[in-house]
């Protein structure tokens, strides 16, 4: 595991999708419609993206942490592992689905539409865990 417990997830994954709030692609998550669930395993942590309405909190999403979670459009189920990978590009979505690596349910072409854009993201993630002092979670190409 490369996440020592539950509170380091969300304070590495949790604060990355906190930063995302800034980013151009936050308005491709709204435009999912829904609320998108991360419920990983080992440890266990749960991490939600849920809309606003950018006209009134000037902000296209917020993320949610842990329990009290609102029900999911989308919902997807991997371990905290696999995540680092992911948000890393080092991990082709297509193949982790057809593994079952990660389960999603929910009408997954509407998250498979925010997968160009991701391009863009995976390059911020090893530079966020830098950051936060943790050089051990980037991958190697």
């Amino acid at each position: 595991m490369v996440f020592a417990d539950t509170d380091e997830v969300y304070r590495v994954l949790g604060s990355f999708f906190e930063s995302l709030i800034d980013r151009p692609q936050a308005a491709l998550i709204h435009k999912v419609g829904g609320v998108v669930r991360f419920h990983f395993h080992n440890p266990e942590a749960l991490l939600a993206w849920v809309p606003d309405d950018p006209a009134v909190t000037g902000r296209d999403f917020h993320v949610v942490l842990g329990d009290g979670q609102p029900p999911a459009l989308l919902a997807f189920e991997q371990d905290a592992d696999l995540a680092n990978r992911f948000w890393q590009g080092r991990l082709d979505l297509a193949q982790a689905l057809s593994r079952q690596q990660i389960r999603a349910v929910g009408p997954l072409s509407r998250a498979m539409k925010l997968l160009p854009s991701l391009d863009e993201v995976y390059p911020l993630y090893p530079d966020h865990v830098r950051a936060l002092g943790r050089p051990d979670l980037v991958v190697p190409s």
